[in-house]
């Protein structure tokens, strides 16, 4: 059918309208979906709260604190994913308790081989938790044996006056630029990005150089001093441990293989254990948990279910040097006592019975002794030896004579040394204790031949004091 040139049939113009009307509703149905998929995005970074910090810094202390408000309060979905009251208390127990647990790490000086100069080469890290709001950090002796110099990483909230709140000021270490990360042992990520705590929001990274107040090998117990502001400070709430019962829950938070701030949970799983500190003497009353502890978390804190301190990680029983669901903590009455007389004095002064003596696993196994500890010298001059105790000494024509066997302290059962250790150690230095002594005799039977006897004879004796110069010079 021919038509006239730039006209159209009305078949035409019937199609042309109808093509329209399809566009136009095509691209009100495309506004629509794009303004729901905008929406849906926007509602699920707020509801997860996904990166928040790391994507947006607010250029404004209003918008800082707006945000900082919207991160430390509990989320929809945070909300929905705690399933029971019980998941909830361990939130917020971690929540209030992390800004409390700090990063450790250790030092020793090494001189470099073509120029005289010193350097710090890290050898190791720990765990440790704010003592007081002075400043004093308590960890593990064993953390810092070896160390030269160590450094504390502490989280502080973000006080909203920061020109850049993910960037911490490193204080103490001297640094001209604050955006100059310090060496760390965290592993990559564990501290967050730029400082910031991936662990608990709102909380910020600040390295902090410690100085050693005090130290207790016999006890695994330490305390460090750093210069930090009192509000950046959060003093770890302090719980007792006596009255514990087998069955309890418990919690530790420290930095197992760099992991910094990782939170396990467990149960109480035995107490009035004991360990060998680093000096050999036992630590007793120890508490045992199967909440999972691994190197790192050392000097980290023990916690009861409402957060309170019960004891201070400080080993654990495993072939294989990781978790095997057997750990130890020392309890914190042993840790409150040692830490305030490390504050008050530097050091601790222990009551000495003033002698030396044999493993008593050795004297079984070399001398038949199965019972008592074998004094091996007296020291001259000490109360012990005017009180009239004996060592290992030899007669007049060569022959070896065994000393005195330690089988009781006022009256209580010696059996080996940590029997010994813990008898003497509910004294104070110059009380005056009776100490019962099997004394071998040799003795002449009817037959004319010679006999060894053990006589039981008790001393008493006065204690001294662990820093007696009498008795270290001698």
């Amino acid at each position: 059918m021919n038509h006239e040139e730039g006209k159209q049939t009305p078949s035409e113009l019937s199609n042309d309208k109808s093509r329209r009307k399809l566009l136009k509703s095509a691209s009100s149905t495309l506004t629509l979906l794009l303004n729901t998929a905008a929406a849906s995005a926007m509602e699920t970074l707020i509801e997860e709260g996904s990166d928040t910090e790391t994507n947006f810094l607010p250029s404004s202390p209003e918008q800082f604190n707006t945000v900082i408000s919207v991160q430390n309060s509990p989320t929809p979905s945070a909300r929905v994913l705690c399933a029971d009251s019980e998941e909830e208390n361990r939130i917020s127990i971690f929540q209030r308790v992390a800004p409390s647990v700090v990063y450790i790490d250790t030092f020793s000086e090494k001189r470099d081989v073509f120029s005289a100069n010193v350097m710090e080469v890290p050898i190791g890290s720990g765990s440790g938790f704010i003592w007081d709001d002075e400043g004093h950090i308590v960890t593990n002796f064993h953390v810092v044996q070896e160390a030269k110099s160590a450094q504390v990483a502490i989280l502080t909230q973000f006080s909203g006056n920061e020109r850049n709140p993910l960037i911490s000021a490193r204080k103490g270490l001297d640094l001209k630029d604050a955006t100059v990360n310090p060496f760390t042992s965290a592993r990559p990520g564990a501290l967050g990005i730029s400082g910031t705590s991936s662990a608990v929001t709102g909380f910020t990274r600040e390295i902090f150089k410690a100085k050693v107040v005090g130290v207790d090998p016999t006890k695994d117990i330490a305390v460090l001093k750093i210069d930090a502001e009192k509000a950046n400070l959060r003093p770890i709430e302090v719980g007792v441990s006596q009255g514990l019962r087998v069955g309890q829950g418990s919690l530790a938070i420290g930095n197992p293989f760099g992991l910094d701030h990782t939170l396990t949970t467990g149960v109480i799983s035995g107490i009035g254990r004991e360990v060998k500190s680093p000096t050999g003497r036992p630590i007793s009353n120890v508490i045992q948990t199967d909440a999972a502890i691994n190197p790192g978390n050392s000097g980290g804190p023990l916690l009861d279910s409402s957060g309170r301190l019960i004891g201070m990680a400080t080993a654990i029983y495993s072939p294989s040097g990781a978790s095997a669901g057997v750990g130890f903590a020392i309890p914190v009455d042993t840790v409150k006592y040692v830490v305030e007389r490390l504050i008050q004095n530097g050091q601790i002064v222990r009551p000495l019975l003033g002698v030396s003596i044999l493993d008593s696993q050795q004297a079984r196994q070399a001398l038949g002794i199965t019972r008592g500890i074998l004094i091996l010298e007296v020291k001259p001059g000490t109360p012990a030896a005017k009180a009239g105790l004996r060592g290992l000494r030899r007669s007049e024509n060569g022959i070896v004579e065994i000393g005195d066997i330690i089988v009781a302290i006022e009256g209580n059962s010696i059996e080996k040394e940590g029997d010994l250790f813990k008898a003497i150690e509910t004294f104070e230095p110059g009380d005056v204790v009776k100490v019962t002594v099997n004394r071998p005799e040799v003795d002449i039977n009817d037959d004319g031949t010679p006999e060894i006897k053990l006589k039981e004879i008790s001393f008493s004796v006065r204690l001294i004091a662990s820093d007696d110069t009498t008795f270290l010079q001698r």
